[in-house]
């Protein structure tokens, strides 16, 4: 009997890196595979990108419509209940074997509950790598010690988590997925995606602008954005600024971001581009500025810098084309005058160094080993 494999997306942001991989699944004659579109996909103010997964041509099995609500310790855990009874329903309906989950949000912790619960496999993708500055880092952890099939984005990370399970047991290093899509799915063209989001932006002359809320912080969420406030009032050329993850301090970086909106113009405000208009938007950028995982993953593999602010990320190893700064202003700054001078020096131009996220043929290979693992 074939085994049921479940695949759960909860974001924007897992969905672009589960593509290619729901696709391959779905094509296995070995393994019957369900796609379930849940949590923040159904956001209106984070731009319901349920609509990206419908224009992929992606077809979704289930959904599960609970969104998490930080807006409050009570709403959210009234939320994280109603999305753990939702998808118990749903695991018993389609007598689901395996849970594929890539990440480490925290919309994940039902499935770490339902596994041991239920006697579930999960099968995670994306472990042993480090996000010091947010919750996000302990659950990874947790999937990690709760996973039954492991898919790496490289060596480095493979090694961690092995140091870290004292075990290599189906750990695979499959290469990051994402950039597997980069290489693999038609870009939007950078003028197709000015008109569509109706903003004019010149090549190499923008910052392409993305900050979560640190959740594991000494500094509050008033301390990690007063200095990038600052910046993005003074800096000298236009910013486009994308919707913060839904973490605790979400509200705060929104009222914020319409504020300076209101004070100047060419600083701008899209919740949810779909991944092929961001990459695009990567690619074209002068710099990508923030804290989000695309500074480290996509960005070096587009060959565009990033500044890197705060410690949400700390843990990770970066890139060559990687610069960390603190949340003051001034620490801003100096990031951003070293990359217009090592843009003049023709230094991004000729390769990035130590990309720890590998390329490979990432959907290919988890298809591979999950046959093998799983069905017989």
């Amino acid at each position: 009997m074939k085994p049921n494999l479940m695949i759960i997306s909860t974001n924007r942001s897992d969905f672009s890196h589960l593509k290619l991989i729901v696709e391959k699944l779905k094509s296995s004659k070995k393994i019957n595979t369900f796609f379930v579109a849940a949590g923040s996909h159904f956001d209106k103010e984070k731009g319901f990108s349920f609509e990206e997964i419908k224009e992929e041509g992606i077809k979704v099995d289930f959904k599960i419509r609970t969104t998490i609500n930080w807006r409050s310790e009570s709403k959210l855990f009234n939320s994280l209940v109603s999305f753990q009874k939702k998808l118990r329903t749903l695991i018993k309906l389609t007598k689901t074997d395996y849970i594929m989950v890539l990440g480490d949000r925290i919309e994940l912790l039902p499935v770490i509950n339902l596994s041991l619960i239920m006697d579930k496999k999960i099968v995670h993708i994306s472990g042993g790598e480090e996000t010091k500055g947010a919750i996000d880092d302990n659950i990874r952890k947790m999937l990690s010690l709760n996973s039954y099939i492991h898919f790496v984005s490289g060596e480095v990370f493979k090694k961690n988590l092995s140091d870290f399970l004292k075990s290599d047991k189906r750990i695979f290093n499959v290469g990051d997925p994402i950039l597997e899509y980069i290489d693999k799915v038609q870009l939007e063209p950078f003028e197709n995606v000015l008109k569509d989001i109706k903003i004019e932006l010149e090549k190499d002359r923008y910052i392409l602008f993305t900050f979560h809320p640190e959740t594991k912080s000494d500094a509050n969420i008033k301390e990690q954005f007063n200095g990038i406030e600052k910046f993005l009032l003074k800096v000298d050329m236009p910013v486009l600024c994308t919707s913060p993850n839904p973490d605790k301090g979400e509200e705060y970086i929104y009222k914020r971001l319409k504020h300076i909106i209101s004070l100047k113009g060419n600083i701008f405000f899209v919740p949810h581009l779909g991944f092929r208009k961001y990459i695009s938007l990567i690619k074209n950028a002068f710099a990508v500025m923030g804290n989000s995982s695309s500074l480290l993953i996509e960005t070096p593999y587009l060959k565009t810098p990033s500044i890197l602010i705060g410690k949400r990320q700390e843990g990770r190893p970066l890139a060559d084309s990687v610069f960390k700064s603190g949340y003051q202003t001034e620490d801003i700054e100096q990031v951003f005058e070293r990359i217009k001078v090592l843009k003049r020096e023709g230094y991004f131009e000729k390769g990035i160094k130590n990309l720890y996220y590998e390329r490979k043929e990432t959907s290919d290979l988890i298809l591979k080993h999950l046959e093998e693992e799983i069905a017989f």
